[in-house]
């Protein structure tokens, strides 16, 4: 009964490996760049959807030059109109 073969020592069982694609952390880490790109391509759709309105009427800018005006303390708008240069200004 004297055999020549070791007893085997019971050892972990062997890990089974999922594939790739049902790993979390790949997944993740695609994740990070895709909602940056899809960030991007909101941003661009905002961009395009919602131009600046940079061209102004005539109206409209004799109107904002009327308000810039109305702000200028009397004093400052006294000074320019009698041809003195603006202290502040240099």
């Amino acid at each position: 009964m004297n055999s020549n073969k070791q007893a085997v020592k019971p050892g972990p069982l062997p890990v089974q490996e999922l594939p790739w694609y049902r790993q979390f952390w790949p997944w993740f880490i695609i994740a990070l760049p895709a909602s940056a790109v899809i960030a991007s391509f909101v941003s661009l759709w905002l961009a395009v959807s919602n131009p600046d309105q940079l061209v102004v009427t005539e109206d409209e800018y004799l109107q904002l030059k009327s308000e810039l005006k109305a702000q200028i303390p009397v004093k400052q708008h006294k000074k320019t109109k009698a041809g003195e240069s603006d202290p502040e200004s240099n």
